[in-house]
């Protein structure tokens, strides 16, 4: 396990930045743990179509985007070469 010893120095700062959208200037932090959820399931479709020779698309993953791109993969794969 490291320990204290075994990292580099380094230091702490603090960025505050206000919003104008509430009179004390603060911001929730409750929606933080799911910042990372749409990229990873924006991934992990993308990796789906990828994997059936389809392109990738945009959030958000609608089904007529994930249709539209499913049938241009079948459409360009039955076209003669």
């Amino acid at each position: 396990m490291p320990r204290a010893a075994d990292f580099c120095r380094f230091e702490l700062a603090n960025n505050p930045t206000l919003t104008g959208r509430n009179p004390l200037g603060v911001k929730g932090v409750g929606e933080a743990g799911t910042l990372g959820a749409i990229p990873a399931v924006m991934n992990a479709v993308n990796d789906a179509l990828a994997h059936a020779g389809a392109p990738a698309i945009e959030p958000p993953a609608t089904s007529e985007k994930l249709w539209r791109a499913l049938f241009r993969a079948r459409t360009e794969a039955s076209k003669p070469s």
